[in-house]
């Protein structure tokens, strides 16, 4: 039977057969152009299949895939296989459905059946969509970890999914020079003239006290991201950052650059994994770094050591969304103790 899948979980399996192909993941800069003499040597796929942990070890000498299960070789299979079909598979993603939508691609099957492959992408589970044993460059060693992999192919997916934890609760004031542009959620026709919003809480103390982790200003900085955006100020992460240090809530002064800084930091730790309403203890290493499936067919590797890259791609490449107002609660005035209030929720998803 055919597999069906979007264009997001396709990639992902492009993904895989790939770096089968290429023995290699290189590193890219923060506009996702290739670093030709950077890269990280991949020893070996290890892929999740039903109850079976498969490892498919790449023997770089001899130009073929071994795949194992429980220490027992199940199929050797000569690299040039799965390279003939990077091309057309590629281009099956590119002519199918919208990004959401999923689709069957005929020239799969042979090739899975070949790898021993019964489903397309990674159990939802695991927090990596991929998981790889590399040689570290920093220190030699050859660690097994967890790439996240996300594609250009179609719509890019959330960085930062929205829940009910991700939730900023404003007060609504009197008297100020609140902006009045286009809202998205209609704010200008919430708000009267005389009406500004003034930062709470955010609605999840464990979100709030994950951010503190970052910065103890942090909770409020994105706050006022977010008051922007529903505003109608901007929409990007970097414009919004922009709008925040003109803005300069915390008075900084000369040091203006702290607001950049710090949410470069804050899509660092999204990325790696801090989650909302899930205690963070502020450390990255379990996480291997990012792959991006390019519109080109390229990979375009940021490892966790390659923090400066990474947080600028990141910053550059992100915009703040509007998630649904029902679903998650948020974009109604109520009131509290005869205070009037409104809660604003951050989604953040990559830019095409």
């Amino acid at each position: 039977m055919q597999l069906s899948a979007n264009k997001g979980e396709w990639s992902e399996f492009y993904a895989f057969l790939k770096i089968l192909s290429d023995k290699v993941l290189y590193s890219a800069d923060e506009a996702l152009a290739l670093i030709p003499n950077s890269f990280l040597k991949v020893l070996s796929i290890i892929r999740q299949e039903g109850s079976s942990e498969l490892i498919y070890e790449i023997d770089e000498g001899q130009d073929k895939i071994i795949i194992k299960s429980n220490s027992k070789v199940l199929a050797v299979i000569p690299i040039f296989k799965i390279t003939g079909k990077l091309s057309s598979i590629l281009k099956r993603i590119k002519e199918g459905a919208s990004s959401k939508g999923a689709f069957k691609i005929a020239d799969v099957q042979d090739i899975m059946k070949e790898l021993h492959c019964k489903k397309i992408k990674s159990p939802s589970s695991k927090k990596a969509d991929i998981s790889l044993k590399i040689e570290d460059p920093n220190t030699g060693t050859k660690p097994i970890r967890g790439f996240s992999i996300k594609s250009k192919i179609g719509g890019m997916s959330t960085l930062f999914n929205a829940s009910g934890a991700t939730n900023f609760e404003f007060e609504i004031v009197s008297k100020g020079d609140q902006n009045k542009d286009k809202a998205k959620i209609g704010l200008n026709r919430i708000l009267t003239k005389n009406e500004r919003l003034k930062f709470v809480q955010t609605q999840d103390v464990t979100f709030s006290q994950n951010l503190m982790m970052i910065d103890s200003h942090m909770p409020e900085i994105v706050a006022e991201m977010v008051k922007g955006y529903y505003l109608g100020l901007q929409t990007t992460v970097q414009k919004l950052a922009l709008h925040v240090e003109k803005k300069d809530p915390l008075n900084m002064g000369n040091h203006k650059h702290f607001y950049e800084h710090n949410v470069q930091e804050f899509l660092l730790a999204v990325a790696f994994g801090m989650q909302p309403s899930k205690v963070w203890n502020g450390n990255y290493e379990t996480h291997g770094g990012y792959i991006v499936v390019k519109e080109n067919g390229e990979l375009a590797c940021y490892h966790v050591y390659d923090r400066e890259k990474f947080k600028k791609f990141l910053f550059m490449n992100t915009k703040f969304e509007t998630p649904s107002t029902t679903r998650h609660k948020f974009g109604q005035i109520y009131e509290r103790e005869g205070k009037k209030y409104i809660k604003l929720n951050l989604q953040i998803r990559f830019k095409n």
